[in-house]
This record gives structure tokens, C-alpha cells and sequence, in this order.
């Protein structure tokens, strides 16, 4: 079979773009590390993390006080985290920080990591 045939015959499943997080203090976003992405905004470049959460897709997350804290977990692809927004911290100059903390689940990680896992959010607890 020709490598044409080959992916002829392959199956496919859709990828849908990440949806950006906007949590409110206290809410948070249990799934499956999926490394991080560039984004351009008004002030510039800055990093997001990539949670793939079962049956809801994938979602963005941004903010420094959590790409800090994934540097420090060294995250691999596929490990479970559960991200727990605690709201604005107030920095001088009036700005603003978003705060964060991550827990890493102590279970083996996702192999292989579809946009929709086959697994509800409650069997991560």
C-alpha cells in the first residue's frame, strides 16, 4: 500500500482552536498539560499554557505567576494538572497580577492526548 493509500485510508479527528480561560477567584480547570503557545496581544508577546480538559476541549491560560510555576513543576506533555485561580494581586504602578496555584496529579500521564478525552473529569479527582 502506497503512503497516498495509507493516508487515504487514515483516520481523522478535527482540531478545534483553544478557548481562552476567564475564570473568576476560586474556579479551576482540571485536564492534561499540553505544553504552551506564543500569543500576540496589545502589550506584546506573551505565553499561555494549553490544558486539554476531557469531553471540553482545549483551553488557554494566561498569566506569569502560572508560567512560573509550570517552569518550576517542568511539566511534560500529558500530565495532569488542576490550575486554581485565586484572583488579581495589586502591584505598584497600578498594575496587576494574575495568581495561580497548580497542583500535578500523581498518576501516570496521557500518552497520547486526543482534543477530547474519553474519560470524565471526575474519575481525575
Amino acid at each position: 500500500m502506497s503512503q497516498t493509500d495509507k493516508l487515504k485510508n487514515m483516520r481523522w479527528r478535527k482540531i478545534n482552536a483553544p478557548q481562552t480561560w476567564r475564570p473568576e477567584a476560586g474556579d479551576e480547570l482540571i485536564g492534561f498539560y499540553g505544553g504552551r503557545t506564543k500569543r500576540e496581544g496589545s502589550f506584546g508577546q506573551y505565553e499561555v499554557v494549553i490544558v486539554l480538559v476531557p469531553y471540553k476541549g482545549a483551553f488557554m491560560v494566561s498569566g506569569t505567576a502560572l508560567i512560573q510555576l509550570c517552569d518550576a513543576a517542568t511539566l511534560i506533555r500529558g500530565d495532569a494538572i488542576r490550575i486554581l485561580y485565586l484572583g488579581m494581586k495589586d502591584l505598584p504602578e497600578d498594575k496587576q497580577m494574575k495568581m495561580f496555584e497548580l497542583y500535578v496529579g500523581e498518576i501516570e500521564r496521557a500518552d497520547d492526548i486526543p482534543d477530547e478525552i474519553p474519560i470524565t473529569v471526575d474519575e481525575l479527582s
